[in-house]
């Protein structure tokens, strides 16, 4: 919808001067207390809005992040000539309760939250009681809400002395040319709170350990008047375990009391933190722990710790990363829903949380974001210039909505998105010679994988090449998309693709494949693992590979390899091989990581810039479709029918777990030393177990 036809003769309103973040009054004179009442209201950025004193939502960080409309300097339009789509949340709720007979008066805060690249905070509501219709104009007023200084991945300064001006009048602005959607995403919410352990107290500050790395905000109460409280948020600890400012990454909070009686938090944006330290004079109430309301469906346990612990953290890691409708990188550096991450995660996701209406909108997202000319994917959705690859990342065009049909069934995205997957692979020949895929838009990153161990720093450019790792990508694609145009209907577009799959293995073949080894790339970062997931190689290719591992024990590839690794050893027989990678504590590992004391998931192996991403975390699928055995049969989708086909880790011997489908659960318990398996069976799913259907309910089974 534009934006009248979604909020009728209702006007955007501005602060007429200068201010981070104002707080809009209106009023609305009602004859009756209505007897049903509902307001949508757009705030850009993020907004609060309270009629009569009393919040009109529980959600935090509204309303979603989007691509929101053109501006200026945008890097891609100004320098590429690419094209977007745009969109803009509003958020509806019912109001009935909160409005009264005679004048109605609305409060609504705004800060820059992801709109400061593009103006200033405006806002605009339409409020629908008992059949007539209210809107937001020029009449409203303005003031201060005593914020002095705000970056969504810094913080946010208040001086509260500042909140108790004159109210001005509004100016009424234009509202930005885009397409006005409802909100149909989870949005953030307080989920739980923590009582932290104060560690160390000094003459000016306290420094509280909130014994896991979270995002959300301490909340605090201070009674004095013109205190300047001061908070700092940190993951880690100086190397002397005292509080390190070099690992706060900027984030604070800070505020100047007005001596009110009131809670001082973080409103407008989050911090990640496990430990913060706070100047003297502030009591601490609570911590708040917020992120997008996206509960657990699964539940994972073993025998070994590692793998336990290696659940717990990435559960955390994604949950922290779940913030105004997209999943970002990491909650505190960038913040960004970049593609690669998403695409290489969001199958895991989809299976251990709750997250269909999530990953639709970020599906949107993802289709917005692509040139409408190129065909180009960015390497984040929503759009902000960053880093990444045509092959890793502008694949999420494709992957997103094939995963998201496997998962739940749902072939509409892929449908809708088809020609855009097609549009993709224009792009990707435009940047190919001799059939690899060697380049991005001018002087941009064009990688191949990331985060590899070999050079010891952050952000380890793989030895492993670029081009064979896009190809790839794009053969991998192609699978994807052949699959779903016999599903949809377009199969005229299937000989073609297939005459330029071949062209891409035959390129990888002669220029990558060691005929003398059996080897790809010299297996560099685990090279073979690409070519084994495409069905290439040999029994030297596997063979190569699997020894490796068993010499090292530990992983050498970035966040795709280790990915595949994982995937083609359990696929391929090795599973106890593939257990002893994700259970090994040798550097660098996921153990190694849990032995050091993290609580989320690295970015690096080796130099982590941040202790939060949970793009290595992809592989705790794998803990569900193989140790577990709980799958989907190949031709399968929306959890119709599974295959039970646990594999023994050896190193794991007691486990058991469930996943939670549209079709019900599905709970496995198993006991390698004395042969045991039993597995619950929802009557909806079928479920197969060496070629037997099981029976719905409780099925005890022999290994």
């Amino acid at each position: 919808m534009n934006f009248s036809e979604r909020f009728g003769s209702a006007q955007f309103v501005t602060a007429s001067g200068k201010c981070v973040a104002p707080v809009f009054k209106s009023t609305v004179s009602l004859d009756e207390a209505p007897k049903q009442a509902f307001i949508t209201v757009c705030g850009l950025g993020f907004f609060e809005m309270k009629i009569n004193g009393k919040s009109i939502t529980e959600d935090r960080l509204i309303p979603l992040n989007s691509h929101f409309h053109h501006y200026r300097n945008c890097f891609c339009y100004k320098y590429f000539g690419e094209q977007l789509n745009f969109r803009i949340y509003a958020c509806r709720y019912e109001v009935t309760h909160l409005l009264k007979k005679g004048e109605n008066e609305l409060l609504c805060t705004v800060a820059p939250g992801w709109y400061f690249r593009y103006g200033k905070c405006k806002m605009c509501w339409k409020l629908e009681a008992d059949g007539k219709d209210y809107f937001s104009d020029a009449s409203t007023l303005w003031r201060s809400s005593g914020m002095t200084n705000y970056e969504i991945t810094k913080g946010e300064e208040y001086d509260y002395n500042k909140a108790h001006g004159k109210w001005k009048q509004t100016k009424a602005v234009k509202a930005p040319k885009s397409n006005y959607c409802l909100s149909d995403c989870p949005n953030d919410k307080v989920i739980r709170t923590i009582q932290p352990k104060k560690i160390t107290e000094t003459d000016t500050t306290v420094l509280y350990d909130c014994g896991e790395n979270i995002t959300g905000t301490p909340v605090l109460t201070c009674t004095e008047k013109n205190k300047k409280i001061e908070v700092q948020f940190a993951e880690k600890l100086g190397e002397d375990g005292a509080f390190a400012e070099a690992c706060t990454y900027g984030q604070h909070l800070s505020f100047i009391t007005d001596g009110e009686e009131r809670d001082y938090r973080i409103q407008f944006t989050w911090a990640t933190f496990r430990y913060f330290q706070v100047s003297k004079g502030a009591e601490l109430k609570t911590v708040e722990v917020i992120h997008t309301d996206m509960p657990l469906t699964c539940t994972f346990e073993s025998d070994n710790a590692v793998l336990n612990g290696l659940f717990d953290i990435y559960v955390r890691t994604q949950l922290d990363n779940m913030h105004a409708g997209i999943p970002s990188d990491c909650p505190h550096l960038e913040r960004r829903g970049y593609t690669g991450d998403g695409q290489l995660t969001c199958e895991t996701v989809m299976l251990m949380f709750k997250s269909k209406e999530f990953y639709k909108k970020w599906m949107e997202d993802i289709s917005d974001c692509q040139d409408r000319k190129s065909g180009h994917v960015q390497y984040t959705a929503p759009y902000l210039q960053s880093g990444g690859g045509p092959g890793g990342w502008g694949c999420a065009i494709v992957e997103v909505p094939y995963v998201y049909y496997k998962m739940f069934g749902d072939i509409k995205p892929a449908e809708k998105y088809f020609d855009q997957m097609l549009h993709y692979f224009d792009y990707l020949e435009a940047h190919s010679k001799k059939n690899f895929v060697v380049s991005d838009q001018p002087l941009q990153w064009c990688l191949g994988d990331w985060c590899t161990p070999n050079t010891g720093k952050h952000g380890g450019r793989p030895d492993m090449a670029d081009d064979y790792v896009n190809n790839y990508f794009y053969i991998k694609s192609i699978n994807r998309v052949v699959e779903l145009a016999k599903l949809i209907g377009r199969e005229e577009v299937i000989p073609a693709l297939k005459k330029t799959k071949q062209k891409r293995i035959q390129a990888i073949e002669k220029k990558y494949f060691d005929k003398a080894t059996g080897n790809y790339c010299e297996d560099k970062n685990s090279a073979n693992a690409f070519a084994l997931d495409l069905g290439l190689g040999d029994e030297r290719t596997l063979k190569n590979l699997a020894e490796k591992f068993e010499k090292t024990g530990c992983f050498d590839c970035g966040i795709f390899g280790t990915d595949l690794v994982v995937k083609i050893l359990f696929e391929n027989g090795y599973e106890e091989l593939a257990t002893k990678l994700l259970t090994s504590e040798k550097h660098p590992s996921f153990g190694y990581m849990l032995k050091t004391g993290a609580t989320t998931i690295w970015e690096d192996w080796l130099n982590p810039r941040s202790m939060c991403h949970p793009m290595f975390g992809a592989v705790l699928r794998y803990l569900f479709y193989y140790l577990l055995g709980i799958r989907q049969t190949e031709n399968s989708a929306g959890a119709k029918e599974f295959l039970l086909d646990p594999k023994n880790g050896k190193t794991v011997q007691r486990l058991s777990g469930k996943i939670t489908t549209a079709g019900g659960e599905i709970a496995v318990k198993i006991d390698w030393e004395n042969k045991k398996l039993t597995a619950e069976i929802p009557k909806n799913i079928t479920v197969f177990y060496h070629g037997e259907k099981l029976n719905a309910g409780t099925n005890e089974l022999k290994l």
